[in-house]
């Protein structure tokens, strides 16, 4: 049979201390709780007012003009080689692509939210408000979206966005072509690097699509990791190939070879690189490259923090 114990009936007094007393906790709990909205909510404001001054320095469209409007995504916050590659996109596209001012960068790096021009995070969010602000200034059919995402790539084939300890999205290839479509974005290049990017390659096949990947949907890429300053297909694409010429199918042409070469001379698992392009973006790329002025190469900015470009072995993958 259950034991019973004796009822303890406090008094009045008692009853008035445990009242106070829990009417303190509840304020104090309330006050507490109050304070972490508000927190994230400044936190909120700061980024959608970080977007909204690099969506209000985009350029108009010029008519009778095709431009390349760019967005460049560095997804992961304890990398630097991610931030490089899309700083170095915003001098490239500016000096060589005659695109001053056409980027939206987001990125995903502590050093990148301080400074004279903090950059806006790399969020599923971000990247839908970033594409329907763009959507919106570009001309769908004479204009070209150059959208350019680096980062860690899952083996389901989905980029890891990484924003700080705890804070992780992940995006797959058929949200980010949901997006596109949804912005009314028309003409697009989309870059792709990282491990298993492949799988973008069929997500985002249309006659107005360039799809360029640093990798095939099984393989993994490589270069990641503060050893190096760019990631190997970045290098390889963004900083050399890109340089030599404005025509994508030679520069992926180029990287391609740079990076498998790289990969025997490091003993490491091709990653095979893939590429594919529609006809319609195509002859809207020919009438861009026919625009764009003779430019020298740009030279690229960052150096190794440590060990030399060619120290990286198969645990460096992305």
């Amino acid at each position: 049979m259950p034991i019973l114990l004796p009822t303890f009936r406090p008094s009045s007094h008692l009853r008035t201390i445990a009242v106070a007393t829990l009417i303190i906790i509840l304020t104090t709990g309330n006050a507490l709780s109050a304070g972490k909205p508000q927190s994230g909510t400044k936190q909120a404001n700061q980024q959608a007012a970080l977007l909204e001054a690099e969506i209000a320095r985009l350029p108009v469209q010029r008519p009778g003009t095709p431009d390349m409007y760019i967005l460049g995504i560095a997804g992961d916050a304890d990398e630097d080689v991610f931030r490089n590659e899309v700083l170095y996109l915003r001098q490239l596209s500016a000096k060589r692509w005659n695109a001053d001012g056409r980027m939206i960068s987001l990125i995903n790096h502590p050093a990148s939210a301080k400074g004279d021009a903090p950059m806006p995070l790399a969020t599923r969010q971000s990247i839908g408000q970033s594409l329907d602000a763009l959507g919106k200034v570009l001309d769908p059919e004479e204009d070209v979206l150059f959208l350019y995402l680096s980062s860690h790539g899952l083996d389901d084939n989905s980029v890891y966005l990484h924003t700080g300890p705890g804070q992780e999205e992940y995006l797959a290839p058929n949200e980010l072509a949901r997006m596109l479509d949804n912005a009314g974005i028309g003409n697009a290049v989309v870059v792709v690097s990282a491990c298993y990017s492949g799988a973008f390659i069929q997500a985002l096949r249309s006659p107005r699509h360039t799809v360029i990947t640093a990798a095939r949907r099984d393989r993994p890429s490589f270069g990641c990791g503060n050893t190096d300053s760019a990631t190997w297909f970045g290098r390889a694409f963004l900083v050399e190939a890109l340089n030599t010429t404005t025509d994508l199918t030679q520069a992926f042409d180029l990287a391609a070879t740079t990076v498998r070469r790289r990969e025997r001379e490091e003993g490491e698992q091709p990653s095979v690189p893939q590429f594919e392009s529609g006809k319609q973006v195509e002859q809207v790329l020919a009438r861009w490259r026919a625009g764009l002025p003779e430019t020298a190469p740009v030279p690229y900015p960052f150096v190794h923090p440590v060990h030399s470009d060619s120290s990286n072995n198969a645990s460096n993958h992305k």
